[in-house]
């Protein structure tokens, strides 16, 4: 596969001398929950805060053409609706949609040799870093920065996604830019945030509260983890999940990590300043506290319903499907009642979110078709409040636009508590992955160092030890073309 190899050995495979590459895996998918059909939803109307798309005609018919996995499930409907809409709004513009099977990315990256490339792509949160110093995508800041419809203070910021930022505030222990700036190469589409969703009817039948917002995770949050815990009925109080996104990564930070790698790009550092106690802690949950199943129970206990807490089997789960609801909603019915809660808080006092954003960008076939701005017209329609209130709806991502969270639709049962979805997206300190190196799939192969410490197959220290390493030797092998990026970019070497 294509994410096996260099960025150069991909280049010059392909005979050419710029590329764009996808990543079409969605954000917090599992391989124990694959998508289905979520319930039927309402048409969705313009967000309040927002009016709808500005019409900009222009004089005859342009062809754009669009690759996205979203067509399935939850994500596939929010999709259908809008690229009808669309239509409506931009009649001239003639739309091609490009489904893609996940396994696609030899025959994507044959297309943009061949020069066939589609002109918007829903790419890989990493994906930006990998290609855009190879002229792979299109700058547009000038482009957007006319468009009627865009403001960058209506989205929530991810950098290093479709910006590029080199962004390593929170390494130095600062906050990461909250307004979208940068060169832009794309724009939010595909939101995701951590959080917690609780089972309410089997924690009521074990005398628990629902949280309150100071809750920690070696308080209130263990000692109601062991209540709703009964093995011999296959009743758990959590599920401890190697997750790296949404569950261990936030026990670190929650514990005193301040972010996943240090300002030079060399060292991994989730594990420093406490973050190996939140390792620690999340590990202990299945390995000495036996509040959560083995990890290869997984599937047993998911049975016919996708996974353990859709099963009903687990009062609480640290996870990201508080962002992707729509996918459980169908499998959960009215067999009990669940909610998302506030995210439980280490010992550094505050709660810790990821947050990450799978964009869309525009390839640099739209360069070549002289698309570039049809292209964007369509990019920005997709962020905008029209769809992403479709997309509180159908509930496959978060919204990045910030103020659909707000409305009546986003906030409709079930599940209970879709407040906190806001909550957590508000949060000024949330983390994001630092997208931004040459290749982030080869990067985070260190979780794979931390997996054996869920399994038992060693311990959180000799986990933590064995991805430090693996993580220090993958960006040393990375360091020459990260500086050719930044280069690029007019930033210093380091």
């Amino acid at each position: 596969m294509w994410r096996h190899i260099t960025r150069r050995q991909v280049i010059r495979n392909l005979g050419v001398g710029s590329i764009g590459l996808a990543v079409l895996a969605a954000c917090g998918e599992t391989k124990e929950e694959e998508p289905t059909t979520a319930q039927a939803a309402p048409a969705a109307q313009p967000a309040p805060a927002a009016a709808a798309p500005t019409a900009a005609p222009q004089a005859g018919s342009v062809s754009i053409s669009y690759v996205s996995d979203h067509i399935s499930g939850p994500r596939g409907s929010a999709m259908k609706w809008g690229l009808a809409e669309f239509a409506k709004f931009r009649p001239n513009i003639l739309l091609r949609f490009v489904p893609q099977p996940a396994d696609f990315i030899d025959s994507f990256a044959i297309q943009m040799a061949a020069g066939s490339q589609a002109d918007v792509a829903m790419l890989g949160d990493g994906l930006l870093g990998t290609f855009a110093a190879d002229g792979g995508y299109v700058q547009i800041n000038d482009v957007i920065g006319k468009h009627p419809d865009w403001d960058v203070n209506n989205y929530y910021f991810c950098p290093d996604t479709y910006t590029a930022n080199f962004d390593h505030n929170q390494s130095q222990g600062q906050l990461p830019p909250a307004v979208i700036e940068g060169p832009q190469f794309g724009a939010p589409f595909q939101g995701a945030v951590a959080g917690i969703v609780l089972n309410l009817t089997l924690g009521e039948q074990a005398g628990i509260e629902f949280p309150s917002e100071d809750w920690t995770y070696a308080g209130d949050f263990l000692e109601s983890a062991k209540k709703a815990t009964d093995p011999e009925k296959d009743l758990w109080g959590t599920w401890a999940r190697q997750d790296f996104e949404f569950q261990w990564s936030e026990m670190a930070l929650g514990y005193g990590a301040n972010a996943v790698r240090n300002a030079e790009d060399t060292e991994l550092t989730i594990f420093d300043n406490g973050g190996d106690q939140g390792l620690q802690f999340g590990t202990d949950l299945i390995h000495k506290q036996n509040v959560s199943f083995p990890v290869g129970d997984s599937k047993q206990l998911a049975g016919e319903f996708g996974n353990p807490f859709a099963a009903g089997t687990v009062w609480s789960w640290l996870s990201g499907r508080v962002y992707s609801t729509g996918f459980a909603i169908p499998r959960i019915k009215d067999r009990f009642k669940w909610s998302l809660g506030p995210q439980p808080s280490g010992p550094i006092g505050r709660p810790a979110h990821e947050f990450e954003d799978q964009p869309n960008l525009i390839t640099n076939g739209s360069a070549r078709n002289g698309t570039v701005e049809e292209a964007t017209d369509f990019m920005v329609f997709m962020s905008g409040p029209m769809y992403q209130t479709r997309v509180t709806i159908d509930r496959g991502h978060l919204s990045p636009y910030k103020a659909v969270l707000e409305t009546a639709d986003a906030l409709a049962a079930p599940p209970e508590g879709m407040k906190w979805l806001k909550v957590y997206a508000d949060r000024p300190d949330k983390v994001h992955r630092m997208m931004m190196i040459p290749s982030t799939d080869e990067f985070y192969k260190f979780r794979s160092d931390i997996d054996k410490a869920y399994t038992g197959d060693s311990t959180p220290a000799e986990a933590i030890e064995a991805a430090k390493n693996s993580a220090r030797v993958i960006l040393a092998g990375q360091h020459d073309q990260l500086n050719f990026m930044r280069e690029y970019f007019s930033l210093p070497r380091v």
